[in-house]
This record gives C-alpha cells, structure tokens and sequence, in this order.
C-alpha cells in the first residue's frame, strides 16, 4: 500500500462495521496472501469485492480475484504514520 502506508504504521480496524463501499480501505483474509490491507475498488452483491492497492508493484485485483463478504477481516476507520 505504499505510498498511503508504509511498513510500520499503525491502522486503526473495526471489524464491526455497517457496509462497505468503494474506497473503503479494508483487511482481508486471503488464502495465497494471508491477510492484507487494500482498497475496495469494486462491489457486488453476488461476489462481493475487488481490493486493490495503491502502489504499482502491488498485487493485481486479476491475481487476488473477488473476495468474499465473509473474508473482510474489518474496516480501516485511521492510519497513523510512524
């Protein structure tokens, strides 16, 4: 998530959160990645999201493929550069 967030910064998550809407930045449990901080950049009822980071080099949304409501781990609601 480089240049938005830097190795050693601090997120802020709720895992209780309402809805989730594009450019929300989430923490998602991923089964080749582990869990990861992206940014929503596509919704669907019936597949739930496409994530997305900021920093070319990032992993693509074709290699992360749609990511099930049941594995957003919770919402960024703060970041806090270190």
């Amino acid at each position: 998530m480089l240049p938005e967030l830097a190795n050693g910064d601090f997120v802020i998550v709720s895992r209780f959160f309402w809805a989730l809407n594009q450019g929300d930045l989430v923490i998602a449990e991923h089964a080749k990645y582990q869990r990861i901080i992206k940014r929503i950049t596509q919704c669907s009822k019936t597949k739930g999201f496409l994530l997305s980071g900021t920093n070319k080099a990032s992993v693509s949304t074709a290699d992360m493929g749609w990511i099930s409501p049941q594995k957003i781990f919770g919402k960024v609601l703060l970041t806090i550069k270190r």
